[in-house]
């Protein structure tokens, strides 16, 4: 340890003795850094200082004052090799004493020798001196990558301890990294810094370690990650904190078995410990973020609520996933007495209040006639953590923690996003509940499950249309009531033959199989060929609908539900005449009820009996011939389920938004994007056909809840409500563009 400078120190006199065997020495570090070496006489109290003999200082220069066993100081400076002979100057103690030392670079500079570095050091100086050769010489001198410094940077860990104790790694987090566990020195405050070191590279370790509580001898165990020791000779870890340090060797056997086999043999109950090795795994490949997920699912914690009875606090977390904007939790709280002080979330060492991004909800608890009355809630906690258990702690005013554990949470991002659209039933939905708490979460979920779709499977049913006009692209989801129907509309109409290609999507792959079968049999049947594209898993309309688009050869686009049916052949050839104009971007037709009543004829917006933004759609409901829907003419926004585009516009929008959630709003959305680059939306009555409407909408759980339509519609109204206000000011009638 570096001793504080005095105001009154001991003047030393320093001869000229350069060739003395106790005089300066210079040694080299590197090939380009060299170091000066100097035991004083006696003590000294302040720092040395060396220049060069004109007076001019080093840089960049290291420089280090070490206390001997026998009371004097060994003096260290470091500096770059010269390119030239050079006379250095040594000061230390009184002003004006000095020692000349000349560095001549084309002379033979020994390396420096471990033993002669460390020799006559007391134990606090020994860790100061390598502590500063790891950390502040190396980055000053960008000697991390240098194979010479790293041999004496390990030779000085080998010299620390003759017979370091044993580190194992004790799980294989993937084929590189393990999870590693060792012993602390007893009675040591916990390290500062770890590096691990080999005789060709060290490294300073960038995560700090999981330290255990001490067990009946006062030994404390610790746990780290560490990667591609195994392809090392020898690997030390070097644990320093203020004023000790300590040597582990690193053993890692050949047999090393998963995080879950180590788990459960170990017959470990430390939470916080298997929360420590799942946030190291889940931070690493991908076979080590299998590995954190497999840990927890083989090796659950036990669920835990609290039960008060009639009058002391009660509660349950039933809700806690992991996302990248935070943690979303849930879960009820009953208080008859108002005993509880708060709800936190065990983030580590840290406990984070469940208060910020929180809404509340009335509910209740029980069956039949056992029910009470409990608080909802749903909370957005500032947490980033790879946890199916996170664990929460209730407080109670008496200072009292009660450990609330939820039962494993989902790992699937699809079921993750289910459960999510579970968290605030949604008559209890706000704006403000949705900007805080439930919209980030949802879309951090939307966003990892998008980008972890993947490619789709494409299958070519008879020979591809060479150069098609319009490209026809249907989604596909479960439900193929109307496929038969729906393909024989299309090979009866001698327009589709001549101009289009057709496009399947299918977003439930589970049904290939028997889809690939069907669309093979319709195609002996009609002769008419179509594209198959399956979907790796259920993605969500807007995916889809894009993935059929990329597959796309015609110069129009025409997305089309797999539930519209064409009243009568001859429907395309209006809607694409109507894209012959350049201002016009997108098109759609009338679309029928099966009982013939209109269900849409363009669409406009409007604010619902809460103050949202909704969709609506022109004259829903009148017959089929009312006059105001024969008119064509210019509309806020069409219906998803049939609109026309110029591919090159699509692609330019970037097609359907793919963060709406399984399927709403996507459509207006998509108008909007159109409208932004100056283009018209116009409905043309010529075209029609028939939409049973949301038919394979319903086989969808989450979207039966609301709550999916109604955090879509909140997205939307962020992007959009200055631009739907202005849209509706103007008046839509008639047929002006």
């Amino acid at each position: 340890m570096l001793e504080p400078a005095r105001d009154v120190f001991t003047p030393i006199v320093i001869g000229p003795v350069p060739d003395a065997a106790d005089g300066p020495q210079v040694f080299a570090l590197s090939g380009g850094v060299l170091m000066l070496a100097w035991d004083a006489p006696s003590r000294v109290w302040n720092s040395g200082r060396l220049e060069t003999s004109s007076g001019a200082p080093l840089a960049p220069l290291g420089a280090l004052r070490l206390l001997r066993e026998d009371g004097r100081t060994r003096l260290l400076f470091a500096f770059r090799r010269p390119d030239a002979a050079l006379s250095l100057s040594l000061f230390a103690g009184a002003v004006g004493q000095s020692v000349e030392v000349r560095v001549d670079p084309t002379r033979d500079i020994p390396a420096v020798d471990v033993e002669t570095l460390l020799a006559g050091l007391v134990p606090v100086a020994r860790v100061s001196l390598i502590t500063t050769l790891l950390e502040t010489w190396a980055s000053i001198f960008r000697l991390r990558g240098n194979r010479a410094y790293a041999r004496l940077i390990y030779g000085l860990a080998r010299a620390a301890s003759a017979q370091p104790a044993v580190m194992r790694a004790v799980a294989r987090l993937d084929g590189e990294t393990a999870l590693v566990e060792g012993g602390l020195p007893a009675g040591v405050a916990p390290p500062t810094a770890l590096h691990c070191i080999s005789p060709n590279r060290f490294s300073r370790l960038p995560a700090a370690p999981r330290i255990g509580a001490p067990d009946g001898r006062g030994q404390r165990r610790f746990y780290l990650a560490l990667g591609n020791a195994e392809q090392e000779p020898e690997t030390l870890v070097l644990l320093s904190g203020s004023g000790w340090l300590a040597v582990r060797r690193l053993e890692w056997p050949a047999d090393l078995g998963s995080l879950a086999r180590w788990w459960r043999a170990n017959g470990k109950a430390d939470p916080a410990l298997r929360e420590y090795a799942v946030a190291v795994a889940a931070q690493g490949s991908e076979a080590a973020r299998a590995a954190a997920v497999e840990l927890q699912l083989q090796a659950p914690l036990p669920a835990r609520a609290l039960s008060g009875g009639p009058h002391l606090p009660s509660a349950e977390i039933d809700l806690a996933l992991a996302t990248s904007a935070g943690l979303l939790a849930g879960g009820w709280v009953r208080d008859p007495l108002g005993l509880v002080a708060g709800l936190d979330l065990i983030d580590g060492e840290t406990l984070v209040p469940l208060t910020e991004a929180r809404h509340d909800f009335s509910g209740q608890v029980g069956q039949g006639d056992e029910t009470v009355p409990v608080t909802g809630f749903a909370a957005l906690a500032p947490a980033r953590m790879d946890l199916l258990q996170p664990r929460f702690a209730l407080r109670v005013k008496s200072g009292e923690r009660h450990m609330l554990v939820p039962a494993p949470q989902p790992a699937d991002l699809s079921e993750k996003r289910s459960r999510a659209l579970k968290a605030i039933p949604p008559q209890f939905l706000t704006d403000t509940a949705l900007a805080r708490c439930l919209g980030p979460a949802l879309a951090a979920i939307q966003h990892d499950f998008v980008a972890q779709v993947g490619a789709p499977r494409v299958i070519a049913v008879g020979e591809r249309v060479a150069a098609p006009e319009v490209s026809i692209v249907v989604p596909l989801y479960r439900v193929l009531d109307f496929l038969r129907f729906q393909i024989g509309a299309f090979a009866a109409d001698p327009a589709i033959r001549d101009r289009a290609e057709i496009i399947y999507v299918l977003d439930s792959p589970e049904q290939a199989d028997g889809v690939e079968h069907l669309l093979r049999g319709l195609h002996i049947l009609y002769d008419l060929p179509v594209v198959l594209v399956v979907m790796p898993r259920n993605a969500g309309f807007a995916v889809a609908s894009n993935a059929g688009a990329r597959e796309a050869r015609g110069r129009v686009i025409a997305q089309v539900n797999s539930d519209v049916i064409p009243v009568a052949s001859g429907w395309l050839s209006p809607l694409v005449a109507a894209l012959a104009a350049d201002s016009i971007g997108a098109v759609g037709p009338k679309l029928l009820f099966d009982d013939g009543s209109l269900q849409h004829a363009g669409m406009y917006f409007a604010r619902g009996v809460r103050g949202q933004w909704l969709n609506h759609h022109y004259h829903k409901g009148m017959p089929r011939d009312y006059a105001p829907a024969n008119v064509a003419r210019a509309v806020p926004a069409v219906t998803g389920a049939c609109v026309l585009m110029r591919r090159a516009l699509y692609e330019a929008v970037g097609g359907f938004t793919e963060d709406y959630v399984i399927g709403d709003y996507e459509d207006s959305d998509l108008c909007l994007k159109v409208r932004a680059k100056g283009l018209a939306v116009r409905y043309v009555p010529q075209a029609e056909l028939y939409h049973l409407e949301r038919r394979s909408m319903r086989v969808s759980p989450d979207h039966g809840r609301g709550t999916a339509s109604a955090y879509n519609a909140w997205l939307h109204a962020q992007r959009w409500s200055d631009t739907m206000s202005a849209l509706m000011a103007e008046t839509w009638t008639g047929d002006a563009a």
